[in-house]
């Protein structure tokens, strides 16, 4: 494949624009997940559940475990983005379309795991709120 060929493929400044805006949201959803992660900490460590629950408190325990992988994981994520920001911008140098091409298959495989991040914790956040909700006290000086 010549030169000219390969150029006619290239990235222009409208991909680029398109792959920044999709980076822009996802930036955005991972605030929010790292703002419901930080709710839910106080949320798991309030005084708001009945007393005298068998195992309640071992079970929001569990809860908040596996909320700080959520966490960590969610700054990976972040990480990872900031860094995609570059490989971004890194497509216009690009000299070849095997060179598009492997920062366009980064760019999805990160927006996979951004969405399976997605779909793992609003199921999780799900569990949390149909295990608490019936514990929850209905009254501030209620048991």
């Amino acid at each position: 494949m010549d030169r000219n060929t390969s150029r006619s493929f290239s990235a222009n400044e409208k991909e680029i624009e398109r792959l920044l805006k999709e980076y822009s949201r996802w930036k955005e959803r991972l605030s929010y997940f790292s703002e419901e992660i930080n709710f839910l900490n106080q949320y798991l460590g309030a005084d708001i559940f009945q007393k005298n629950v068998l195992n309640l408190y071992e079970r929001l325990q569990i809860f908040y475990d596996e909320l700080q992988n959520f966490k960590r994981e969610s700054l990976e994520l972040i990480r990872e983005l900031h860094n995609h920001r570059y490989d971004i911008e890194g497509i216009l140098e690009c000299e070849d379309i095997s060179c598009e091409v492997f920062y366009h298959n980064q760019h999805l495989k990160l927006e996979q795991r951004i969405l399976d991040f997605a779909q793992k914790f609003r199921k999780f956040k799900l569990e949390i709120f149909s295990f608490t909700a019936k514990y929850l006290r209905r009254a501030s000086k209620e048991n």
